[in-house]
């Protein structure tokens, strides 16, 4: 893999893992985040333990939803970094809302984020490929290849991911850049694994519903796991943005203990 990677959502879960492993590999990475209330990336302890370590990140303070800042930042940590080889498009809120219980602004932060944010930082992070080309990874879900009861807007805007990437992977195909969804099951991280969650989906709160939502996403499974460490997630990430998958393009992928195949 040559180039700097722009990872989005880097400060934890699936972003951060993915961040790690490249940079252990030798992969220069942009870690994007929102800002603190200090305006410093959320991302910067992770850059940092990657420092720490003799990897190279740089930890950038941005919301995707506004192109201006973006573009800046992206242009700036390339000064930094050098050009870019890939892009993982990771950032996403998971917000619930379906017709019985419709939330305008779950649906429409859905789709701020999880769609135009991804074509927000695809778009900062093109002017500035290398001229051989490069990977881009979209983060779309297991509801960006299947319905899902209760979240209307997280299920729409998975599946725009993946039509965004359908449409990329055209474009861009010519200048030797792949673009591929991965769409990961449930993963063992803050957005999955709540009491809210356990809530909704067991009735029940407390150790005693936490307990009850691992029986649930089990159930969901071939085979016999509740979710995915983020690792499980990143190393797909990986090898979709490394020379090894140098001629996968327009795929999506997923990463998901068999619950598609259920």
């Amino acid at each position: 893999m040559h180039g700097t990677v722009v990872v989005t959502g880097a400060a934890g879960g699936i972003g951060s893992a993915t961040c790690r492993l490249l940079a252990a590999r030798g992969v220069p990475v942009a870690a994007v985040d929102l800002p603190d209330g200090d305006g410093v990336s959320l991302a910067e302890p992770m850059a940092r333990a990657v420092r720490e370590r003799g990897g190279t990140a740089v930890a950038v303070s941005a919301d995707l939803r506004d192109p201006t800042a973006l573009d800046a930042a992206t242009a700036a940590v390339v000064e930094r970094l050098g050009p870019v080889g890939g892009v993982f498009a990771n950032a996403g809120v998971l917000r619930a809302g379906g017709a019985a219980s419709p939330s305008d602004e779950g649906w429409q932060e859905s789709f701020d984020v999880n769609v135009t944010g991804a074509w927000n930082v695809v778009r900062a992070a093109l002017p500035h490929f290398r001229p051989d080309g490069g990977g881009i990874v979209l983060t779309s879900s297991i509801a960006g290849a299947k319905g899902m009861s209760g979240f209307a807007g997280y299920v729409a805007s998975k599946h725009a991911v993946v039509g965004l990437m359908r449409a990329l992977a055209h474009e861009l195909g010519p200048r030797s850049i792949r673009v591929n969804t991965v769409h990961p099951t449930a993963v063992d991280t803050p957005m999955v694994n709540n009491e809210d969650h356990a809530q909704r989906w067991t009735g029940l709160r407390g150790p005693e519903g936490l307990a009850a939502l691992r029986d649930v996403y089990r159930a969901r499974h071939l085979l016999p796991v509740p979710w995915l460490d983020p690792s499980d997630v990143a190393h797909a990430v990986a090898w979709l943005l490394s020379a090894e998958a140098r001629y996968v393009t327009g795929v999506t992928l997923p990463v998901d203990a068999g619950a598609l195949a259920r």
